[in-house]
């Protein structure tokens, strides 16, 4: 059971981060999010959150408060939207949210929530590992692959940790990175997005010259219930 948004006025760079940034901290779960362009060049948002009523009054006042612009078309309930969703979702928005990501570094986590959400269970894991890795690997060519290139373990300590620290807490060896406190591991029922923090290191090791030859994998996660999350790099010595 969920609930379509459609939105308009959402055409400048960044509307649609700001506006899944601010229905996921207003409490709401984003499911999708479709892009469409009419003819005239003008830009429909389509948002789709997981309830089956709201007020619609409220949020659309609340939506046009973020920019004058924004004006909320319709907000439907939509029975069937989560079986259509699964096809017609990912391949229509993954690569634009992705793109957003990519802009609003470092300021992501929610933006991660709602393509972790856009997926089923099943599908989740490896489509958030997939998006990290691309996020990762966009983060070192732009802002690490400068100057002389690392090899591991150096590549570790003092290029993967500064980028991982944008996000939480790190403590690391040469061989094992600790988050704490990851604000994308999914605990107090939130989605558990930690296979994104795993595609980011392995994305951005990748892009390295001389540390590609990495492998990395969670070790700890404090959804599963031990107290941080963990993750162990190999490589060759």
């Amino acid at each position: 059971m969920e609930t379509v948004i459609t939105i308009s006025g959402a055409d400048k760079a960044g509307s649609l981060a700001g506006l899944v940034v601010f229905l996921t901290r207003k409490g709401y779960v984003v499911k999708g999010q479709k892009l469409s362009e009419l003819p005239s060049g003008a830009r429909l948002l389509k948002i789709r959150l997981d309830l089956a009523q709201l007020d619609k009054e409220k949020l659309a006042a609340e939506i046009k408060a973020l920019d004058p612009q924004y004006n909320v078309l319709s907000v439907a309930f939509d029975g069937g939207a989560a079986e259509k969703a699964k096809a017609q979702t990912p391949a229509q928005s993954a690569s634009a949210l992705i793109k957003e990501m990519a802009s609003q570094f470092p300021d992501i986590v929610a933006l991660v929530r709602a393509y972790g959400g856009a997926f089923d269970l099943k599908a989740r894991g490896e489509a958030l590992f997939d998006a990290g890795k691309k996020i990762g690997g966009f983060n070192y060519r732009k802002e690490w692959s400068f100057g002389n290139p690392l090899k591991m373990p150096a590549a570790l300590r003092r290029a993967l940790v500064p980028a991982l620290e944008k996000f939480a807490r790190v403590e690391a060896t040469d061989i094992q990175i600790v988050l704490h406190d990851s604000p994308f591991c999914g605990t107090d029922g939130q989605i558990n997005c930690c296979d994104f923090v795993t595609g980011f290191m392995q994305g951005f090791l990748d892009a390295g010259p001389l540390s590609m030859r990495t492998q990395v994998e969670q070790a700890a996660c404090r959804a599963r219930g031990q107290s941080h999350c963990a993750y162990t790099v190999a490589y060759e010595a």
